[in-house]
């Protein structure tokens, strides 16, 4: 988990559920570019709309939470990116993605084969296409452009 923060907001990055979708960096480039580093800028718009932005994050990847002395009206910090939330619903969406993963909303709870909970949350997405490196979690390796990153990432690393 990466940490990004200021007086109004904190963010976290959990990479290893990170399905690269990109909705982060399309709706809110000035926050979110992949391409710098750190590649969350979290003084790069107003905390109310990263926060929006973060809530329609379909992996859980992104989340956020208020420090104390923060702003920001915590009635609009508790959407299903917020770091507490929990959804209240009984009933859990799975959307297929064509050529893309399996996005997940509602309350969710995944176990390996010993009965050992992995990972519990109220969104996240699911591999599809068997290339993750992350099982069951999409780590966006059904996209050529991340293989192709991956396959040069583990040639300069022999």
């Amino acid at each position: 988990m990466r940490v990004y923060e200021n007086s109004e907001l904190i963010v976290y990055w959990y990479p290893e559920l990170c399905a690269h979708v990109s909705f982060c960096v399309r709706d809110l480039r000035a926050v979110f570019d992949a391409k710098k580093r750190p590649w969350v800028n979290i003084n790069g718009a107003a905390p109310e709309e990263i926060i929006k932005v973060i809530d329609a994050c379909p992996s859980g990847a992104l989340r956020y939470s208020l420090p104390a002395g923060s702003k920001v009206q915590p009635s609009l910090a508790n959407g299903s990116g917020s770091l507490d939330y929990r959804d209240k619903s009984t009933v859990t969406k799975m959307k297929a993605i064509k050529k893309g993963p399996l996005l997940v909303e509602g309350p969710t709870a995944i176990y390996n084969m010993k009965g050992e909970l992995i990972k519990e949350a109220s969104r996240m997405t699911l591999c599809q296409c068997g290339l993750s490196s992350n099982p069951p979690f999409c780590d966006g390796s059904h996209r050529p452009d991340i293989r192709a990153k991956k396959a040069e990432a583990a040639t300069e690393s022999k």
